[in-house]
């Protein structure tokens, strides 16, 4: 069975939810497919950055996460030994929504805006249907591609463009042979929930030798834990997960503390590696959007942003290039060169930040530092959760922002 549409989106998580709903309030028809059935649990941080909630108020789902109890975090605290260091969000001229991050259960933002999307009568769902193959036309265009559905069928799809938003193990992106792994930083999470962790206001880091806690209570009181490790070592675990973890807490004693007498939520799950890049993103009639773009785990939550950003970003180069198609190769083109000026920079920091963490001694300096500098945390909060773009630290009329907002805080 073979049917055509204006576009194809291969991954239901959140870029590709709000690229669809975006297309669709443009009139454009969509079909919308993902493997999983929804709602679905998926390894995550589960924190949003400030920036954020521009992008989810204008795909009307602001308000609706705010009604199910979404989590305002205030900032960011950094352990390391007997150093603490606390970061503010900040309510910046630039970003006057920054007040406050936002914790909330992956299957459930990642359901509300699958529905929104739904919703509209241009998308087309396709649940459980997962990507095989692309298909190309006699001079190597991507037009479409194969999927199997639930009864192990193959469906091809025709498309005028086809988007892989399937996320940072992307098959599309190894379909059209520009993934990259980033052997550097072979890591691996795992993620639970714990039900009996007092909440607190912002979330937390807790760095431990070549490793790191990052944990947040999220909207239904539970607190979300997430171990990020090097693959060895997470091959000598010896299949006891929960002893394995037992393990790293012991040299974050604070965090150790407050779980002790909490309860486990379900099983502990697992993804990784955490760090892929690709050599190009945009064709003429083929895109990826977030994290099938390229992965380095951003330690505050960035990932979501990028989604959102990448989505709204390419649905513009989409629209323009479904209504112009003798300009589309270009309009993919300068999709390409938004989400790098805007996504790049930021990529480069999280690198640079994950490789400090692989030295012990440099994380304690560094948080000592921090925690003397509460400033310094600040702005460091603040860069790595989207308020602050790293270009902006160049301009005078940033620095004057920053310092009337820490005034005022």
């Amino acid at each position: 069975m073979t049917k055509q549409v204006d576009a194809l989106i291969l991954g239901a998580g959140p870029a590709g939810s709000a690229l669809a709903q975006t297309l669709a309030r443009a009139g454009h028809s969509v079909m919308l497919a993902d493997k999983k059935h929804f709602p679905r649990q998926k390894p995550c941080g589960e924190f949003l950055s400030p920036e954020c909630r521009p992008y989810l108020d204008e795909l009307g789902v602001g308000m609706a996460l705010g009604k199910m109890g979404v989590r305002q975090i205030s900032g960011m605290n950094l352990f390391a030994g007997a150093s603490v260091a606390s970061g503010r969000f900040l309510r910046l001229d630039s970003a006057p929504h920054n007040d406050a991050g936002y914790a909330i259960r992956r299957e459930i933002l990642d359901m509300a805006l699958l529905e929104a999307a739904a919703d509209r009568p241009e998308v087309t769902w396709l649940e459980r249907h997962e990507f095989q193959r692309l298909v190309r036309n006699s001079s190597g265009e991507v037009v479409g591609a194969v999927l199997r559905d639930p009864d192990s069928r193959l469906r091809e799809i025709r498309a005028r463009i086809t988007i892989g938003a399937d996320g940072v193990h992307s098959r599309v992106a190894r379909d059209l042979g520009v993934q990259r792994p980033s052997r550097w930083l072979d890591r691996f999470a795992l993620v639970a929930r714990f039900h009996g962790v007092a909440p607190r206001a912002a979330a937390e880091v807790h760095f431990v030798p070549r490793a790191y806690f990052a944990a947040t209570t999220v909207d239904d009181g539970s607190f979300h834990l997430n171990l990020l490790v090097d693959r060895p070592a997470l091959r000598h675990k010896h299949g006891d997960v929960d002893a394995f973890v037992r393990e790293h807490l012991q040299s974050a004693p604070e965090l150790e503390r407050r779980l002790q007498g909490a309860e486990r939520i379900g099983t502990w799950r697992g993804i990784g590696p955490l760090a892929f890049s690709t050599s190009q993103q945009a064709w003429k009639t083929v895109a990826l959007v977030g994290d099938a773009c390229g992965y380095v785990d951003p330690l505050t939550g960035e990932g979501i942003y990028f989604a959102l950003h990448g989505a709204r970003s390419l649905a513009q180069a989409i629209v323009e290039s479904l209504e112009r198609p003798a300009d589309a190769a270009a309009a993919m083109r300068r999709y390409a060169i938004r989400r790098r000026r805007e996504v790049g920079p930021r990529m480069i920091l999280a690198a640079a930040i994950q490789r400090g963490l692989r030295h012990e001694a440099i994380v304690r300096l560094a948080v000592r530092c921090l925690a003397s500098w509460p400033r310094l945390c600040d702005l460091l909060v603040n860069v790595t959760g989207d308020a602050v773009h790293p270009k902006d630290l160049l301009l005078p009329s940033f620095w004057r922002d920053f310092r009337r907002a820490q005034r005022l805080a």
